[in-house]
């Protein structure tokens, strides 16, 4: 791949030729589909350091290509690509539409009037290693109080776990997609949700009306987005960089 060809790629989106994103980064068309690109420099992409996760020019164009993402977003449904993809040349850049184009054209379909969602339920819980206090206790007193402990300890994660759970099916019958993400430790729920714009109002009413439950319960609930709809258009588009 020649480097003086090089185009960084952010999304597919309608081959709206009215279509205000400026200048760069432009929209490279075919039939009714379009691919949004800008001149890529190399020397940028020397400066990263894949190793290190809190790389600044790593931060910077990821910023910078969620930015155009956003921007396109405001306008025309968008299939976001990958961070990094790179194509050599306008060529290339039809070949890449032309090659997944029925997918594409159906999942942009799919995404019309929809924004992304996340939703976070954490719960922590008292650390079930920790002794009671035994003064002034005989050990069968002791053991008693401990066992008591872990099985308070266990109602408030099982009072958490349903509720979430209902929370999480109220809010599926807002959404016309939802998938689950990686869940780090004290984390319940880590679920993005696809949710039309119209309906966006009960969605968050539902949220709210089942999240004072879980906070009640101990659990910090919360949202995050709107987001273009990163989450749900994973399109495999072939290679179309030769």
């Amino acid at each position: 791949m020649s480097t003086k060809n090089w185009l960084c790629a952010y999304a597919i989106t309608r081959n709206r030729p009215a279509l205000d994103i400026g200048e760069s980064p432009r929209l490279i068309g075919y039939r009714d589909l379009g691919v949004v690109v800008a001149a890529a420099s190399p020397a940028r992409f020397d400066r990263i350091d894949t190793l290190d996760p809190v790389d600044g020019a790593l931060a910077e164009l990821a910023r910078e290509h969620d930015a155009v993402v956003r921007a396109v977003f405001r306008h025309e449904p968008v299939l976001p690509l990958r961070f990094g993809t790179v194509l050599d040349g306008e060529a290339a850049a039809v070949r890449l539409l032309e090659a997944g184009y029925e997918q594409a054209r159906s999942c942009l379909d799919e995404v019309d009037g929809h924004r992304e969602w996340g939703v976070r339920v954490r719960h922590a819980e008292p650390a079930a290693t920790s002794r009671p206090d035994a003064t002034g206790l005989t050990g069968t007193q002791y053991l008693v109080r401990r066992r008591e402990r872990l099985k308070a300890i266990q109602r408030g994660r099982d009072e958490v776990l349903a509720a979430a759970g209902r929370l999480e099916e109220a809010l599926r019958r807002h959404a016309s997609d939802s998938i689950g993400r990686a869940r780090p430790h004290g984390v319940l729920v880590n679920t993005a949700y696809l949710v039309e714009t119209g309906r966006e109002a009960a969605f968050h009413a539902e949220f709210e009306w089942f999240a004072r439950e879980l906070r009640a319960a101990g659990a910090t609930v919360e949202t995050s987005g709107p987001w273009p709809p990163y989450s749900f258009t994973d399109v495999e588009l072939g290679a179309a960089d030769g």
